[in-house]
């Protein structure tokens, strides 16, 4: 599994929450996680988008992906603690086509890997740094349409990208439902929505009172 650029900002910073008042949260939420001292994180990421399978843009198909990550969090020091666990897919690809529909269909001649986590690294403010490889294989490409073929080169590209998780207090906040973030009806865990991937992200306290 492998990627193209994909801003995964998932945090605070991307919300838009309503205003609330003290009666209408959810006091045995906020009381629950605010002695959280070390949090577990399970953190699991499908992709399911039409992209580009070429390293030049040429081509388009349907591209499944996943990737599991568990990671544990340092309230305190706003910090990852030990190693986190990535568990990487192999990529899923299906209706290769030209951008027009007219044209001959690109010939992959490999493997195209969309999303491949290599490390998770602690940022500033709290923020995660993921850095994950698209990987392209040759690809015998449209030329002209419908004349021939033509070969585009394999290519590996390299994205570092930042990814905040979402805090926990939300849990005991009336944040109401929207593109970007949903909480679930038990508060368990949260669902982020962006550019092809789903995350779900479920927190475990594993420290404080």
């Amino acid at each position: 599994m492998k990627t193209r650029a994909i801003l995964l900002t998932v945090g605070l910073f991307a919300l838009r929450a309503p205003a609330v008042t003290a009666q209408q949260m959810d006091m045995a939420a906020m009381q629950y996680w605010g002695t959280a001292e070390l949090i577990k994180y399970h953190i699991v990421g499908v992709y399911q988008d039409s992209t580009f399978i070429a390293s030049d843009g040429a081509g388009l198909a349907d591209i499944g992906d996943k990737v599991v990550i568990d990671l544990n969090w340092k309230m305190s020091q706003q910090t990852i603690v030990g190693t986190p666990v990535i568990q990487n897919s192999k990529s899923t690809i299906s209706k290769v086509r030209d951008l027009t529909p007219a044209c001959l269909a690109p010939v992959l001649q490999g493997d195209y890997e969309h999303y491949e986590l290599l490390s998770i690294k602690p940022g500033p403010a709290g923020v995660l740094m993921f850095t994950s490889t698209t990987s392209y294989p040759v690809v015998e490409a449209a030329y002209r349409c419908t004349m021939s073929r033509k070969p585009v080169p394999a290519k590996v590209v390299t994205t570092p990208v930042d990814f905040s998780l979402p805090a926990v207090m939300l849990f005991g906040m009336p944040i109401e439902a929207s593109d970007g973030l949903t909480i679930s009806p038990d508060k368990k865990f949260f669902t982020v929505r962006k550019n092809g991937w789903t995350w779900t992200i479920t927190p475990t306290k594993s420290g404080g009172k």
